[in-house]
């Protein structure tokens, strides 16, 4: 039910409005691209035993992402309820109904800086050489993945996220997931071309490399340039503050 290994991300929900704290939580897995299109969720029971809710509470949180139109249940042979095949796209329209403005985009990368970079710095200072050799089979995978956008996502998300285990910290982890689903937002809706997705700061190998040379400072000002080159993709697409009269 769960090949990939994604359960591993749910905790017990213990706060009020839990199903809308589940469907938050499952939107998010999905926008980091730890779930992707056509991906089976589990039964609501398992479900409900993974958050510790109620079956109802899940119920409920299955009819907010439905009605969000990201995932679809199935009659008949599969059944079951899967993440919409189209999901990016679906991302990308409601992305639009509440477009970034320049200071979401100035908020998100000091965030970016803030957490992917002390991760960056962290895994730096920890990373096993299994890690590291992961690390660079998923740099890999980004890198031959830059002609298809919705490849590429997923295969950045996934090297991102996988830095931020390197790290070691379960926090910068989770925070990693939100990031990397308001990546998926922004990208879904403006996802760029091949030649934008191919510019040096958009690479990782720099950032990479100083993950290998177990140089800390190094991978944080590496990560740095590497989140403001994503900064200037977006600028050209996100609302501008109206000029004063």
């Amino acid at each position: 039910m769960d090949g990939k290994g994604w359960t591993r991300h749910i905790e017990p929900v213990r706060s009020a409005g839990a199903a809308e704290a589940i469907a938050r939580r499952l939107g998010e897995l999905i926008g980091a691209r730890i779930l992707v299109g056509g991906d089976r969720l589990p039964p609501e029971k398992t479900l409900a035993e993974l958050f510790g809710v109620a079956v109802m509470t899940v119920r409920h949180s299955m009819a907010v992402l439905r009605e969000d139109g990201l995932i679809e249940t199935r009659r008949g042979h599969g059944a079951g309820t899967y993440v919409v095949p189209d999901i990016l796209a679906r991302i990308g329209e409601l992305t639009a109904l509440h477009p970034y403005t320049l200071a979401d985009i100035e908020e998100l990368t000091a965030w970016r800086i803030a957490v992917s970079g002390e991760a960056s710095a962290r895994a730096a200072r920890r990373a096993s050489a299994a890690g590291l050799a992961r690390m660079r089979e998923l740099e890999a995978a980004a890198d031959a993945a830059v002609a298809d956008a919705e490849a590429y996502r997923t295969a950045d998300a996934c090297l991102h996220l996988h830095i931020a285990e390197l790290s070691g910290s379960r926090r910068l982890l989770e925070a990693e997931q939100g990031i990397q689903h308001e990546l998926t937002r922004l990208l879904a809706h403006h996802p760029g071309g091949t030649e934008s997705r191919s510019t040096p700061g958009q690479r990782h190998r720099a950032l990479a490399a100083a993950i290998e040379a177990h140089d800390p400072a190094r991978a944080r000002e590496q990560f740095t340039v590497h989140a403001e080159a994503t900064a200037d993709l977006f600028l050209p697409f996100v609302q501008q503050p109206p000029h004063p009269a």
